[in-house]
């Protein structure tokens, strides 16, 4: 059994390193609840194995199909000197003035338009000071274990490290779950009407792009555990007919609520004209499908990583009642989630 256990670490290992040697695409994951990573390349288009990365924007949507996953216990996992990055040639990081006049902007179309929500995102860009990315790895395994962590590169997109807890369909048997997850507050804070709002606005959105599936059924809302601050969350399950109709509820339910606003279009059309910045992947979506289950994350609580700087994508729900100080604030608040758990050399 010992033997065993060590070719497969040997196995995960040598192909990690063979590829980290390369420079080749690569994706390391843990999924929720967990002690299992993952290992996938991007090696056989006609794999039935495919994990994807979808663009806030619907600009791009990435495939990567592995013919072979290798499998590790996370306590196996061990360190690997990784290529050197490329360091940042854009500086996207909004200032603090400028973010107050966005969300003054944003809180005056809310009042005078019928959007009821934008979402509204920033950089906040820190000094690399030698992160050591499997340390990190583990460190958000550690702390986030309800999360899904991972590792992500290409040599087109460079490297994303993500935590995300958000999901955003789970399909196992034809049963579709899901979860709506809004309103953030920090653990010394009541709710108030603000966030409760905010929450029903996204389960309602949710139920809404159910409608022709059956036996439908809402848990919720709870108050969630998010490290520094509590989200409310509310779950979200159904039975659909065929797998075709997972991937129209996928697309119907892409962008959320949580990422946008409501409504979408409108929303998005918003955030594409004013925010400032490309969101690239962060705020679209991941996850896999396999002839056994499909599982896709909201791309939240992640970081693209350069030699130089690490660039954390944090935002947050605008309501007409927005108070633009605390809801910098709560940005800050949320850049501690990846940017607190870096590990250094």
């Amino acid at each position: 059994m010992q033997s065993l256990k060590n070719q497969v670490q040997n196995n995960f290992q040598e192909k990690f390193q063979e590829v980290i040697a390369n420079k080749h695409s690569f994706l390391i994951f843990r999924q929720p609840n967990s002690t299992e990573v993952e290992l996938w390349l991007d090696d056989d288009k006609s794999s039935q194995n495919q994990f994807v990365f979808h663009r806030f924007d619907d600009a791009q949507h990435l495939v990567f199909s592995s013919a072979l996953v290798e499998k590790i216990a996370i306590d196996q996992l061990i360190e690997t000197d990784f290529f050197p990055l490329e360091p940042s040639t854009t500086n996207e990081a909004i200032s603090y003035e400028n973010y107050l006049s966005l969300i003054s902007k944003t809180v005056d179309e809310l009042k005078a338009s019928t959007i009821d929500k934008i979402v509204i995102s920033r950089i906040k860009e820190i000094k690399n000071e030698g992160v050591n990315l499997i340390k990190t790895f583990k460190n958000l395994h550690q702390n986030y274990p309800k999360a899904f962590v991972y590792i992500w590169f290409t040599k087109e997109n460079g490297l994303w490290i993500g935590a995300s807890p958000e999901l955003l369909l789970e399909e196992e048997n034809l049963l579709v779950k899901t979860v709506s997850l809004a309103g953030t507050l920090p653990k010394e804070e009541e709710w108030t009407a603000k966030e409760i709002h905010e929450q029903q606005v996204v389960t309602d959105y949710i139920v809404s792009n159910l409608h022709d599936a059956k036996s439908v059924s809402v848990d919720g809302p709870h108050t969630v555990d998010a490290g520094f601050f509590n989200h409310l969350k509310s779950y979200i399950s159904a039975e659909v007919c065929d797998y075709e109709k997972v991937n129209e509820i996928l697309n119907r339910l892409h962008p959320t609520p949580a990422v946008c606003g409501m409504p979408k279009q409108e929303a998005k059309d918003f955030i594409l004209a004013n925010e400032g910045y490309d969101r690239k992947f962060y705020a679209g979506y991941f996850g896999f499908k396999t002839p056994h289950k499909s599982l896709y994350f909201v791309n939240l609580r992640c970081a693209q990583i350069f030699s130089d700087v690490v660039k954390l994508y944090v935002g947050g729900g605008i309501m007409p009642d927005s108070n633009p100080e605390k809801e910098w604030r709560e940005t800050e608040l949320k850049s501690k989630t990846i940017g607190n758990h870096l590990v250094t050399d």
